[in-house]
C-alpha cells in the first residue's frame, strides 16, 4: 500500500510549467481598446493643462495683477495733431511714410484694450471649456474594461502560483508527516532512579517559522543560508519580470501612470474652476495691522 501522498504522478500534475524566458507580451494580448482610452485621456490632460494656464493668465488680468503693456502712441499722437491742424498734405505724407509702423502701433493699442475688456468673458468661456472637457474625460472612460483587462493579464500568473503552491503543500505535508512519525517512534522517557524526571534529548527536525517567513530557517538537512535566501525572495518582487512587463505594457500604450480624470461640476455647483496661480502676487500688509502701540495709563 502506498501511503506517500507525494508520489511522482501527483507531483508532475501539480508542477507548473516553467515560465522562464517567456515574453510578458505573450500574456498581455490585445489591449488596444484600453491603450486608445489612455491615449485620448493623455491628449485631454494636455488640453486641460493648457486651458488652466490660459485661465490663470486671464484671472490675473481680471484681478488687476497683470496689466497689458502700455502701447506706444507716439505716431498716433503726431497724426492726430496733423489732422487737427487740417494740413492735408502733411497728413498724407505722414501716412505714406509711417503707414506700416502706424498700423502696428494701432493694432497694439487695440490688442491691449481687448485684453482688458475681454478678460472677464474669457474667464467664463475658459471655465465652461474646462468643465466640458472634464465631462468628456469621464464619458470616454470605461474603467470596467480596464479592470477586466488587468485581471485577464494577472490570472495566468495567479494560476501558476496556485499550481506551485499545490506542489509545495504536498511536499510540506510529507515532511511534517515523516517528522511526526520519527519523533513519535524515538520518544524516550528519561527518569532518575530516585523518581525525579530528567530533561530528555530534544530531536528537532523542523523549527518554527517567524512572521513573514515562508519556511522556518531550521529544517534538518537544508542549509540555513538557502532557507534564509528563499524567505528573502518570498517577500520581494521579481525585478527582472517587473522591468520586462512594465516595458512591454508601455510599448503597447497600456500606461495610465500620471494621467488624471477630471470630473465636471454639478449643475447647481457655483464654485469656480480650481486654477491655482503658480506665482501669486505678494500681499502687502495693511498699515493698520502693524505692531500695536502700548499706552500706559496711570490711575
Amino acid at each position: 500500500m502506498n501511503v506517500n501522498p507525494f508520489n511522482k504522478k501527483t507531483a508532475a500534475a501539480a508542477s507548473p510549467k516553467s515560465a522562464k524566458g517567456a515574453s510578458p507580451l505573450n500574456e498581455i494580448g490585445d489591449v488596444s481598446a484600453v491603450a486608445q482610452m489612455f491615449d485620448r485621456l493623455r491628449q485631454q490632460n494636455a488640453q486641460y493643462d493648457q486651458a488652466i494656464a490660459a485661465l490663470v493668465a486671464a484671472n490675473r488680468i481680471t484681478c488687476g495683477w497683470d496689466k497689458p503693456a502700455e502701447p506706444e502712441m507716439t505716431l498716433t499722437i503726431q497724426r492726430e495733431v496733423l489732422a487737427a491742424l487740417g494740413d492735408t498734405d502733411a497728413l498724407a505724407r505722414f501716412d505714406q511714410e509711417h503707414q506700416q509702423a502706424l498700423a502696428q502701433e494701432q493694432a497694439a493699442r487695440v490688442k491691449a484694450s481687448q485684453q482688458v475688456l475681454e478678460a472677464p468673458s474669457r474667464v467664463k468661456a475658459l471655465e465652461q471649456y474646462i468643465n466640458d472637457l472634464a465631462g468628456q474625460m469621464v464619458s470616454g472612460l470605461d474603467e470596467t474594461l480596464i479592470d477586466q483587462e488587468i485581471r485577464r493579464i494577472f490570472r495566468p500568473r495567479a494560476q501558476r502560483m496556485l499550481d506551485a503552491a499545490k506542489t509545495f503543500v504536498l511536499a510540506w505535508r510529507e515532511m511534517q508527516s515523516v517528522e511526526g512519525v520519527l519523533l513519535q517512534r524515538v520518544r524516550l522517557t528519561h527518569t532518575r532512579v530516585t523518581g525525579d524526571h530528567c530533561t530528555r534529548y530534544d530531536h528537532e527536525l523542523i523549527g518554527r517559522a517567524r512572521d513573514g517567513e515562508l519556511l522556518p530557517t531550521l529544517i534538518e538537512g537544508l542549509p540555513f543560508e538557502e532557507l534564509r535566501d528563499l524567505n528573502d525572495q518570498f517577500t520581494r518582487t521579481d525585478s527582472e519580470l517587473v522591468t520586462a512587463l512594465d516595458n512591454a505594457l508601455r510599448s503597447v500604450g497600456f500606461d495610465g501612470w500620471g494621467l488624471k480624470v477630471y470630473h465636471p461640476k454639478g449643475n447647481n455647483d457655483e464654485r469656480r474652476i480650481y486654477a491655482p496661480d503658480p506665482n501669486p502676487p505678494k500681499r502687502h500688509l495693511d498699515p493698520g495691522h502693524g505692531l500695536s502701540t502700548v499706552v500706559r495709563v496711570d490711575v
